[in-house]
């Protein structure tokens, strides 16, 4: 139990060891419409909004909302104009909510957001977010946001014809 409670942790805390802060990311014109690099403000907007989508996705509304205390501070900032109900939890904390009953306590959500990524179309970027439920009840996923001439806009794989990768267990 105590090896499958490590995996799981590990996991989590791999997904999520990353942040964009500070970083930037140029790409080359697509068509007539130039791609704005991706800089640490509108990444941290990028990766709150990510959040905020996988929380929709796994109906975490009224149930307490989770996060690592690594979350960056500005990601932080911008997930307040969405949200002002996310606990930051150390990862002993974390480790804590962990147990062999399955989910945990009050239904609670354990999302972590990775930064923000480029794909193979220089219009999209992704962000791969985490959730968990309890020990057994994690998932990994790509969300996609799409440069539509002035702003990003959520999409997806399909509409972008952009390959993604999905983790269950």
């Amino acid at each position: 139990m105590k090896a499958m409670l490590a995996v799981v942790l590990s996991m989590f805390v791999l997904v999520n060891a990353c942040t964009s802060e500070g970083s930037s990311v140029s790409v080359p014109d697509v068509g007539s419409t130039s791609v704005p690099s991706v800089d640490s403000t509108t990444a941290a907007d990028l990766q709150a909004r990510a959040f905020m989508r996988a929380c929709r996705d796994v109906i975490c509304d009224g149930a307490p909302i989770l996060a690592p205390d690594s979350t960056s501070d500005s990601v932080r900032t911008a997930l307040l104009e969405h949200t002002d109900e996310v606990q930051y939890l150390s990862p002993s904390q974390i480790e804590a909510m962990y147990s062999s009953e399955g989910p945990f306590e009050d239904d609670a959500t354990l999302i972590g957001v990775d930064s923000v990524a480029t794909t193979e179309r220089a219009d999209v970027r992704g962000v791969n977010v985490s959730t968990s439920r309890g020990l057994m009840d994690f998932v990994a996923r790509t969300y996609l946001f799409r440069w539509d001439g002035t702003e990003w806009v959520d999409t997806s794989a399909d509409a972008v014809d952009v390959t993604v990768t999905s983790s269950v267990s």
